[in-house]
This record gives structure tokens, sequence and C-alpha cells, in this order.
């Protein structure tokens, strides 16, 4: 359940924190307005209820604290469920809070492989090359990939295999200079197309909420990172699969193993020093879901 809520106020009780209740956001980014994206980061300010500390996960939003609803619900005491049926939140302010009371079961995923998500439409074509447009349809969780299995690096390398089965090298991704076919996803083309693809289909269309950090060395499989250069105005999307080190006659280099949409996939994966990354883009920006 991605429904959370912002605390105004200290809860003195159920009626009176009920009363002040803004149901919050869901976090999804909708069409290709990912330069807007919402920005969530671990909040680490204490949270109390009737002047006892409570354990909640809460993120940081414009300022604002979120948490999800449902923790609200257990620590001040009333109900919070799911109804499928209508596609909202229930809340019962005169009922005490149900552990497992998650109304009827999540339906299941029925688009398990990359191959089964996506939907690639020929737009157009000429002599020279033909254009296609990807859409995505698959399950978004809370606790996996868009697949169903758990997010750990290896689950995350096998989406990326299947990714770069479909779209190998000389994958054009609305790179003009490149004479092959070229593919757009959510009305754009470019590296950050092919990166938010990757970001969809690993995590889901609808994934939520992201985090984001600025340190290199942190990177893991299947972050999205925006490298950029504030100053020279250069910039590029990639997808990570991973850290290595590599060692040649100047010594040994931490490096950032990666995929992007240049020229689409690579067999394997490409490989740059990150102390190169961050002398060339400074200004980097990490985003992670998991």
């Amino acid at each position: 359940m991605y429904s959370i809520i912002r605390i105004f106020y200290k809860m003195r009780s159920a009626t009176t924190f009920l009363a002040g209740l803004l149901v919050g956001m869901n976090l999804s980014i909708a069409g290709y307005a990912y330069a807007t994206e919402v920005m969530a980061t671990l909040s680490t300010q204490p949270i109390f209820v009737d002047g006892e500390q409570v354990e909640m996960t809460a993120y940081s939003i414009n300022g604002n604290n979120y948490v999800k609803l449902r923790d609200i619900g257990e620590a001040v005491g009333f109900n919070v469920s799911w109804n499928y049926d209508e596609s909202r939140v229930d809340i019962d302010s005169t009922s005490p809070y149900i552990a497992d009371d998650l109304g009827e079961v999540a339906p299941p995923t029925t688009n398990t492989t990359v191959a089964e998500m996506l939907t690639v439409t020929q737009t157009s074509s000429t002599t020279a090359k033909d254009k296609y447009s990807i859409s995505i349809d698959n399950t978004t969780y809370s606790d996996c990939l868009a697949n169903g299995e758990a997010i750990t690096e290896a689950n995350v390398l096998a989406v990326i295999d299947e990714i770069l089965d479909i779209f190998p090298d000389g994958t054009s991704w609305g790179a003009t200079y490149n004479s092959g076919d070229e593919y757009y996803y959510a009305g754009g083309g470019g590296c950050n197309s092919f990166a938010w693809m990757t970001r969809d289909l690993l995590y889901g269309t609808n994934c939520s909420p992201v985090t984001t950090h600025t340190n290199l060395s942190l990177a893991k499989a299947g972050d999205i990172v925006h490298l950029k250069n504030q100053s020279t105005g250069n910039e590029h999307w990639i997808v990570v699969t991973g850290q290595s080190l590599q060692t040649v006659t100047s010594g040994t280099y931490y490096m950032l193993d990666y995929i992007d949409g240049n020229v689409g996939g690579k067999t394997g994966s490409a490989s740059t020093n990150i102390q190169s990354f961050e002398y060339s883009y400074p200004d980097s920006i990490i985003y992670s879901y998991y």
C-alpha cells in the first residue's frame, strides 16, 4: 500500500488525529515528467504519540515527514485496510487496528518477464530507419521487483539480462547520429529514456519512493545515475549493474559497471573508474529504489 500521510501535529487521540488527517500522495510518475520527480529521503526525526516515542519509517519530502498510513493506524489505534474492488483506502475510526486486515489479496502478477511487460509499436518507417514506441504493463510492489521476485542483486541483473536480449548492441535510442532503427519510451528518446524504461521494468511503472544520494561509491545494481557537470553542462544517464576492481599499471581502481542507451544495451557491462566519473561529473545524482 503506497498511501502515506503527513504528520501535522502531535496526535493526542485517534479522534483528534483523524479530524486533521490528510491523505498524502502516491509518488507515482505519470508520463515522462521524470525531471520533476518527487525526491524522498529517509527522515531521522523522532515521532512521538501521546508523549511516547514510536518506531516508524518516515520519508522527508520537500521538508515534510511522510509515513505509512497503516503505521499511524497501529500507533494511534484505528484500522486501515485496502479495498481492491474500489481501489481505495478504508479507515475505520471505530475499529481497533488489525495487523492482518489488508483487504482482499492483491491480484497476482500477470507479466513476469520483460518480453511480457513490453509492447513495441512501430510508429514510422523510412528507407533509412524505422521508429518504435515502447509501453510497459506490469505490477508494482513495495517489497519486490515488478516480476514478483525479491529485490536482490542477482534478480536485478537477471531482469537487466532480459532487457539486453531484447535491445542488444546497436539499438538506437533516438540518437540522430545512428543510422539504425530508433526506440522511444514515454514520449522521449536518448540515454535517459533507456534508463527510465529499465527502471520501470525493474520496479514497476508506479514504483515509489525513490531515495537519492551523491556518493557514486555506494551505487548498486539497479540504481539509476544522472551523471552531470553543472559547470560544463555535460550529462548522461546510466543504469548501474554493479561495481568491480580493476588493476592496471598505475594502480587498483574501483570501477562502476553500467549499461546505457547511447547505442542500446551492452554486451556485458561498460566500466568506468569511479574517480574519473566523479571528476568528469561532479554533480551526479544516484536514484535508488531499494
